[in-house]
């Protein structure tokens, strides 16, 4: 084929498009490499191919076998953007064929199909909504809006545009679904990860229902047909025909009643949901988000899913990310307000019309989602709810945590430490930073040891870099506007000659010493309610040893802008979260001020129980008569060896360093569900639920009948048993409870016998 220097083509289309469109001709060289973009003008589409021929060892130009041409809808802003063949796949091309004439002159390409052309018209589509949380107070529940939140508005692509593309093999197996879905059991709809220990015990009662729980594949096949839409039998048996091409229309024509059944198979969802992000905005100080998105006029109204971000420790992190098949607004009436309700624990509620905390105030909020003032700041000796031994309380939270599981916290009852990474929050007033307000530094020292001896601990100071990061709005090469993103440093600095200070953040970036000289920047989180500082509780030092576990006092200090250390700052300065209600402030008690007088005080501080110890576990063999029911480990168990029956000991070992540790122990029958009366749950300080507790170990006597019950049968019965531990730690980082330091969850077995 001869090689050509100007490539012209004649541009048509089977079914005439209603409206003019703008239409752009990609010039790939056949190893993928963009050569030219062009406007189809006047229905001709030209290439210049003069500096191409440098592409060929030759030099003697390109021929037309060489090159793959594809046109695309769309505007000068989104071509520009396009680099390769993949990128260009979002534009939804058509990949012409060159034809040459006999004598290999003139090049010419078809008609672009009608079946590609009706999806190239564009529309505009307003979408609204609102992102919100319900939240519990006192007794009753409130939807509160969630502001700065990043959310991603997506579009579901017309699958008959791409179903062709789908793999055989993929689509070959898609009948399996309807020909047995009790396979849909086996895989189910993916959720957020649990903490280990959630996985196996969420209380007692759940594994020991489970532990055993068996039924026969008709039973499994029969629950989860019910739960699924029924196809009818004509649409079945287009499914199971064996015909890939009629399977593939069959999904086309019925894609909404399909959706439930796929949603049942995550692996299929990237075959068959494909997303176009069309838009990211965030939300206002009402939790809404308003704009207006471009889609494929064919066919119905756009289909919409949406996914969300929210800033969590200065980390832009998914919050809300449902499955696509049964969480897509199929055929969004445009304008229609959408309802997106966020539950993840981490996201606050607390947006408000006037954010800004007034004048020179001070506020310590809390230690991760904890508030300062639900930290126990008194010594008091107090058993746990049913269980008699009492532990000192101070230093300790009563508050919840994520991963909390069987673990149960109530207000008032302060029985947790903490334990990970802790992250301070603070709000400050908008008349600060100032001359004489404008530092503020973090300092601990230990001062009781694990077991709250008292210790001399040494002043530590926390130097921990710590950055302030807003966006901004720019417009970008092609005139748009755009979300940009940058940060400011805090500290830590020396001044004066005090180390480790760090400048109290302004209302806004834009303001001093910051002055940021974008447009519109906005901190990620606003100043009233801001990260201050972190520090990783397993490095607590006590002068040059490590810290270890115990009660620690953290203090905030005030410097002025020569660096110099502020004392007798009036006390209304300091500001905490009132107790039974987070966003609103009190004056700080002076349980929570060091060097207070009637009027004034030096610093804020807090007392908290830190504790990194790991729990330990385990399971024993069951004793007959005061000895090991045997030797081996097959776990057979004969409770009449004598011809008499037998005293049963069931025995588990559940221990903490520190008791900062509950369990849950269960023993299940068979597929009868739980033995009554032989499982235990509570702290690892005390004897629970008739077992007595001596050097870690648990211990409770039975009797065969109180084992078999049922299965006792005059005393000739058997059957088999499982029993389940687990210990879990009760520390926190003040939002997650530190699952890292569980003991392994244990499993045993035993059958008894006459």
């Amino acid at each position: 084929m001869e090689a050509i220097r100007k490539l012209s083509l004649a541009v048509s289309y089977e079914q005439p498009p209603d409206k003019a469109l703008s239409v752009f001709g990609f010039l790939f060289y056949c190893n993928g490499l963009l050569l030219q973009v062009q406007p189809v003008r006047n229905n001709v589409l030209e290439f210049d191919l003069s500096k191409a021929a440098a592409l060929r060892a030759d030099k003697n130009g390109i021929r037309a076998d060489e090159l793959r041409v594809f046109l695309a809808p769309g505007t000068d802003k989104e071509v520009q953007k396009i680099k390769t063949i993949a990128a260009l796949e979002k534009l939804q091309p058509y990949e012409a064929v060159l034809s040459s004439t006999a004598d290999g002159g003139q090049v010419s390409i078809l008609p672009v199909p009608a079946a590609v052309s009706r999806f190239w018209p564009v529309c505009q589509c307003r979408v609204s909504g609102k992102v919100s949380k319900w939240v519990h107070y006192g007794n009753s529940w409130e939807d509160r809006p969630v502001c700065r939140a990043r959310v991603h508005i997506c579009e579901i692509d017309p699958i008959i545009y791409w179903i062709r593309r789908i793999p055989d093999p993929v689509i070959a197996k898609i009948p399996e679904l309807f020909l047995n879905p009790a396979e849909v059991i086996r895989n189910p709809v993916p959720v957020p990860d649990p903490p280990p220990f959630l996985q196996t015990a969420r209380n007692a009662a759940v594994a020991d229902a489970a532990i055993f729980n068996t039924q026969s594949p008709e039973q499994l096949q029969l629950q989860a047909a019910e739960k699924l839409p029924d196809i009818g039998a004509d649409l079945r048996q287009q499914l199971l025909s064996g015909n890939l091409d009629q399977i593939r229309n069959t999904i086309v024509n019925n894609y909404a009643l399909l959706h439930p059944w796929f949603c049942l198979r995550p692996w299929w969802w990237p075959w068959l949901y494909r997303c176009t992000e069309r838009k990211v905005v965030y939300t206002d100080a009402s939790g809404r988000f308003d704009t207006s998105i471009s889609y494929r006029c064919f066919g119905d109204q756009p289909d919409l899913y949406i996914w969300v971000e929210y800033l969590v420790n200065g980390v832009w992190t998914t919050v809300y990310n449902p499955p696509k098949p049964c969480n897509t607004y199929w055929d969004y009436h445009c304008g229609t307000e959408l309802s997106i309700h966020i539950t993840d624990p981490r996201v606050p509620v607390d947006c408000c019309c006037n954010c800004p905390l007034p004048g020179d105030l001070v506020m310590i909020r809390s230690i991760g989602g904890t508030s300062v003032t639900h930290i126990n700041q008194q010594s008091y000796l107090q058993a746990p709810a049913g269980q008699s031994v009492s532990y000192n309380r101070i230093g300790l939270t009563d508050a919840a945590a994520i991963g909390d599981g069987f673990f149960s916290t109530s207000v008032g009852d302060f029985k947790r430490p903490f334990g990970g990474t802790f992250h301070f929050y603070m709000g400050f007033g908008q008349g600060l930073p100032r001359n004489d307000i404008y530092y503020y530094r973090w300092s601990y020292r230990k001062v009781n040891a694990a077991d709250l001896n008292p210790v001399s601990g040494t002043t530590e100071q926390i130097d921990t870099p710590e950055y302030k990061s807003y966006d901004f709005i720019f417009i970008d090469g092609n005139g748009d506007q755009q979300i940009g993103h940058d940060n400011v440093k805090l500290g830590p600095f020396t001044v004066g000659g005090e180390n480790n200070l760090y400048i109290i953040p302004p209302e806004r970036p834009s303001q001093a010493p910051f002055n940021a000289p974008q447009t519109d920047p906005q901190w990620y989180e606003r100043t009233h309610n801001t990260h201050t500082i972190g520090i990783d509780s397993v490095q607590l030092k006590n002068g040059a040893a490590p810290g270890g576990d115990g009660l620690y006092e953290f203090k905030l200090e005030l410097f002025n802008q020569s660096g110099t250390l502020l004392t007798n700052v009036p006390k209304t300065t300091f500001k905490v979260p009132k107790f039974d209600d987070a966003d609103t402030s009190v004056n700080a008690p002076d349980e929570l001020l060091a060097g207070v007088t009637a009027t004034s005080a030096d610093a804020f501080k807090v007392l908290v129980r830190v504790d990194n110890s790991v729990c330990n576990s385990a399971v024993f063999t069951v004793n007959v008569n005061g000895a090991p029911a045997a030797s081996d480990c097959c776990g057979f168990v004969k409770y009449k060896p004598e011809g008499a029956e037998a005293d049963l000991e069931l025995s588990f070992l559940a221990t903490h360093p520190n008791d900062f540790a509950v369990f849950s122990f269960g023993v299940s029958k068979g597929t009868c569900g739980g033995v009554a009366n032989a499982g235990a749950l509570g702290m690892v300080i005390d004897d629970a639920s008739g077992y007595t507790l001596a050097a870690g170990i648990y211990r409770k006597h039975f009797t065969p009948v109180q084992l078999l019950d049922t299965c006792y049968a005059g005393g000739s019965g058997k059957a088999a048993f499982a029993e389940t531990l687990s210990v879990i730690a009760m520390a926190t980082d003040g939002t997650y409870r530190q699952s890292g330091k569980d003991a392994p969850y244990r499993v045993a077995a035993f059958a008894l016998e006459p």
